[in-house]
């Protein structure tokens, strides 16, 4: 076989899964080598990039704005998906297509530390690229009481405005918001039976600590103990955002929603919804994090690897 033919027929027998992978790690690529051309071409034309502070939610235009004097510089930013990839999870829509795809992905930055995030790819002809990402700092479970009080602090004495949410303007956003309502509804009544059946039978949920990556079978074992007892949580949507994937079936909707919490002051919840074929809306994936203000980032990110690295 010509070494032509050979890669064609590796090419072939690539999964959509590892293409998304792939476009991933040519995004971070790019970026680290400050190449500013190859990096716009990973995003979609209506791309969404969701900083960590609740303030950031940019369109493509403005963040591509927000890029150009960094990678002017030669400076870019260094995120590596950690573990050669293998902490890195991707979901193929429910369509004929195969054209649209969410994941999450742990990471290594050069800056920061452990990041992690969050987003839906689509697919333009052989090309995935990012439609909506969303990228956090995980604090550890250890650390999160202290580290949440001191944002607590810091936001009442210097408030951060959400950026602008976009309102549920299909029917299929307004019913996949109506699922996420139902949820923080149930959470907060400890109602366990309600709360488990508003998430697909192979749902992800990931938990604010970096560690905190379960199947729906075992975020129930952890969870269910607590609304037994009649310990639930209370989340309240302030903001959000939903987004009808690009498919016939409009059967997939991204959402991101900043949160209130009593405990935790500023949360945030990003994910996806799927409709079954009984027509229901359920959640498929549901990842919940604790924004950390952009003053605070680099202070809290090395406290939490100085703490990591005993």
């Amino acid at each position: 076989m010509s070494l032509i033919a050979l890669t064609l027929a590796v090419a072939l027998q690539t999964s959509p899964e590892q293409k998304v992978a792939a476009a991933l790690d040519a995004l971070h690529a790019a970026a680290a080598r400050a190449d500013s051309a190859a990096w716009a071409d990973r995003l979609a034309p209506d791309m969404v990039w969701i900083g960590n502070e609740t303030s950031e939610r940019w369109d493509r235009d403005a963040f591509l704005g927000f890029a150009a004097p960094i990678f002017a510089r030669g400076e870019g930013w260094v995120y590596s998906a950690r573990n050669g990839g293998r902490d890195r999870h991707v979901t193929l829509a429910p369509d004929p297509c195969a054209c649209v795809a969410w994941f999450d992905e742990v990471l290594d930055s050069q800056t920061y530390g452990t990041a992690r995030a969050e987003g839906m790819m689509v697919r333009d002809g052989a090309e995935w690229r990012v439609l909506r990402y969303a990228l956090s700092y995980p604090i550890p479970n250890d650390l999160a009481d202290g580290m949440t009080t001191e944002i607590k602090a810091y936001e009442a004495a210097t408030p951060i405005v959400d950026a602008p949410g976009e309102p549920a303007d299909t029917p299929e956003e307004a019913a996949a918001a109506a699922v996420l309502d139902a949820l923080h509804e149930a959470a907060s009544k400890a109602d366990g039976a309600v709360y488990f059946d508003l998430f697909t039978p192979d749902a992800t949920y990931i938990g604010s600590d970096v560690t905190e990556h379960w199947s729906i079978a075992e975020f129930r074992s952890y969870a269910e103990p607590y609304f037994n007892r009649g310990r639930g949580w209370t989340y309240t949507p302030r903001s959000r955002s939903l987004t009808l994937a690009p498919l016939d079936c409009r059967c997939v909707v991204w959402f991101d929603e900043a949160l209130n919490s009593q405990s935790y002051g500023t949360s945030r919840g990003t994910g996806v919804l799927v409709r079954g074929e009984d027509g229901q809306w359920r959640i498929a994936l549901y990842a919940l994090t604790f924004p950390i203000p952009n003053a605070l980032a680099r202070d809290m990110t090395a406290r939490i690897r100085a703490a990591a690295a005993h």
